[in-house]
């Protein structure tokens, strides 16, 4: 069978991620964190893209229906679904020229798939204007672009929640290539002022402890047995975790139905 595969470049090697991935999540505290990261420095580096240390921050608007789609699917164990979000690395202001991703996040069955073109902010943002930029497009952001479309044309997709945190990244050696892993901590929520331009400006307010984070962990395959050790040494639970259905719970916006426990 073909296997489709993206290459990334990593801090010292190039990271060979298949289309679908898997991705697992834990909770845990800033002092778990800290103790674990300790063990995975022997075995993996810092994002490059990231500061000295790896840290880099990311800004989220997601997009849903009016009755909240995107968020029921996911609470009701739908084993195919998508998301629709914009999303900005590393910028504290934005701007209208700003790079941005134009994502489309599709969850199928225990498999992750990411596929997204790069466009500036206020070109990501306006769905309703996205088939404009059709015919200038090249091949594969085209295919991407028209399944944007007809999701915001089939579904109405607004604005409904902006997500931010700051990342830590770890990315794997040479043997082990496609491992990557996150840590996400300041995890904050707004679901007023449904745009980037603001920046710092507007108030977020935290979904989960400042200190707790989010730990995630993605290969194409399967995790490698010495990270399972390592995992399991630290106490890290796997948890089924959504930071966007966390946030939009935090905010009363949808019924109280998932709330991370700790």
């Amino acid at each position: 069978m073909k296997r489709w595969l993206d290459y990334e470049i990593g801090s010292t090697v190039a990271r060979v991620k298949a289309r679908q991935r898997y991705e697992l999540k834990y909770v845990l505290n800033r002092h778990n964190r800290d103790d674990l990261i300790t063990d995975l420095l022997q075995r993996m580096t810092p994002d490059r893209f990231g500061d000295d240390a790896g840290y880099y921050p990311v800004t989220s608007l997601y997009f849903d229906t009016a009755d909240y789609k995107a968020y029921w699917d996911k609470i009701q164990g739908h084993r195919v679904r998508r998301k629709v979000r914009v999303r900005v690395y590393g910028a504290n202001e934005v701007t209208p020229e700003t790079p941005a991703y134009l994502e489309i996040k599709h969850r199928d069955d225990k498999t992750l798939q990411k596929r997204r073109l790069t466009l500036s902010y206020a070109q990501a943002e306006a769905l309703s204007d996205l088939g404009d930029l059709l015919p200038d497009l090249p091949e594969p952001d085209r295919r991407v672009a028209e399944e944007v479309v007809y999701l915001h044309r089939a579904l109405d997709l607004r604005p409904t929640c902006v997500v931010s945190y700051d990342r830590l990244a770890f990315n794997g050696s040479e043997y082990e290539p496609a491992l990557r892993i996150t840590f996400d901590t300041v995890t904050k929520y707004r679901v007023h002022d449904l745009t980037l331009l603001s920046g710092l400006s507007e108030p977020n307010h935290y979904f989960l402890p400042p200190d707790w984070c989010i730990l995630e962990v993605k290969v194409n395959r399967r995790v490698p047995y010495w990270l399972t050790e390592i995992l399991g040494r630290h106490n890290c639970a796997f948890r089924r975790v959504s930071k966007y259905c966390a946030a939009l719970e935090a905010s009363a916006a949808v019924f109280d139905t998932q709330r991370i426990t700790l």
